[in-house]
């Protein structure tokens, strides 16, 4: 089953996922407490569905101090972030030592690790500086293409980085001494994001709500009427425009697709998801990829609980990996890989209307014309 997708609201800014609520019922003893902020250079919308307003209006707090202590951790341009330190202790002459982290962290950069072994190295953490060089994060800068003689030397270090996580006791630390190129996890944060806001809704004994940061979505439990959440689907051709619907429930929904997001250079658009292999922008023929995993939910079983912790963050690595692959490598990797996932895929196509849709096993209704 599966959910979600987005849309570009500007040029660099990250898609919107628009939800559609299907047959809501009058409840009198439900009360439904919604939350919209900015975090992570996105709009997070949370709607928390409860028996009491005010067990609604804690909860919808304690996201906001749950996004707010990750951006503030995993964060490459906040000076006091864990990420950022470690970025500037890679470059410099300590850079052999072992930097210490947070379990947190580690735990987030074990997990991006893993996404990048299973992918073959089309989610890799370490782009950072490619990524900068192309400056997909700046929003008015007047872009242009990277210079040669820093393009390839940074490259390099993408290709030539490794990293070893270790630990002593309660300590974290991982081994610099295969690590040159700078960290950057805003293709997993989101996830990392929903993951920990998931785990505090099963302490909370909360099994409903549904939280989305732009291509990233938790759609836990079922909505005030009983139902599956259902996420519209938008056209990405036509961002006005919805495609179809997707039903879930206890899912992480991810997306990653060329038109979210892109800087221009030289009237060519350039989307913000780069190729690890060779450090351009992606340019194949896939338009967008949703991908969901199974969440944790309130109402499920710890040992079914525990299997799915990451999942956000690991949804967030597939989909981003799967758009680099293009449709070919994607389906492969779908029907050979033991992960437990499913996908909807959007192939270019020089028909009408400028794609086809090609799902899995998900809950998915097409708009047909």
């Amino acid at each position: 089953m599966k959910t979600m997708f987005c849309r570009r609201e500007t040029k660099i800014l990250p898609a919107i996922v628009i939800f559609c609520a299907f047959a809501f019922c009058a409840c009198s003893n439900i009360a439904i407490e919604e939350d919209d902020f900015f975090t992570m250079d996105t709009f997070a919308k949370i709607t928390i569905i409860t028996r009491k307003a005010e067990t609604g209006r804690k909860a919808n707090e304690k996201i906001q101090e749950i996004c707010k202590e990750i951006e503030d951790r995993i964060s490459k341009t906040i000076e006091t972030s864990e990420i950022y330190k470690l970025n500037e202790f890679l470059k410099g002459e300590n850079r052999g030592n072992p930097f210490y982290l947070s379990e947190k962290t580690a735990g987030l950069l074990k997990t991006a690790q893993y996404a990048k072994e299973l992918t073959g190295g089309a989610y890799d953490p370490n782009l950072g500086e490619i990524i900068d060089l192309w400056g997909i994060n700046e929003l008015n800068a007047e872009h242009k293409l990277p210079e040669k003689d820093d393009f390839y030397p940074a490259l390099e270090r993408v290709h030539g980085s490794g990293f070893e996580l270790a630990q002593t006791g309660e300590e974290y630390f991982l081994d610099g001494g295969g690590v040159s190129a700078k960290f950057d996890l805003g293709g997993i944060g989101k996830g990392h994001a929903l993951d920990e806001i998931s785990d505090y809704l099963v302490e909370a004994g909360i099994p409903h709500a549904l939280a989305s940061f732009g291509s990233s979505v938790l759609a836990a439990g079922k909505n005030k009427a009983g139902n599956l959440w259902t996420v519209g689907i938008t056209d990405p051709l036509n961002p006005e425009m919805q495609c179809g619907y997707i039903s879930a429930t206890d899912k992480f929904i991810s997306v990653s697709g060329g038109y979210e997001r892109f800087v221009t250079i030289g009237k060519i658009d350039y989307c913000h998801i780069i190729d690890p292999e060779t450090g351009y922008p992606v340019d194949n023929d896939l338009l967008c990829v949703v991908v969901v995993t199974n969440a944790p939910g309130a109402l499920q079983d710890k040992t079914a609980r525990e299997r799915l912790k990451n999942n956000g963050a690991l949804s967030d690595a597939l989909s981003t990996a799967l758009y680099v692959m293009g449709k070919e490598k994607a389906l492969k990797f779908y029907n050979t890989t033991s992960v437990d996932f499913e996908m909807i895929l959007f192939v270019k196509t020089e028909t009408e209307p400028g794609y086809e849709i090609i799902p899995t096993n998900v809950m998915f209704t097409e708009f047909y014309v």
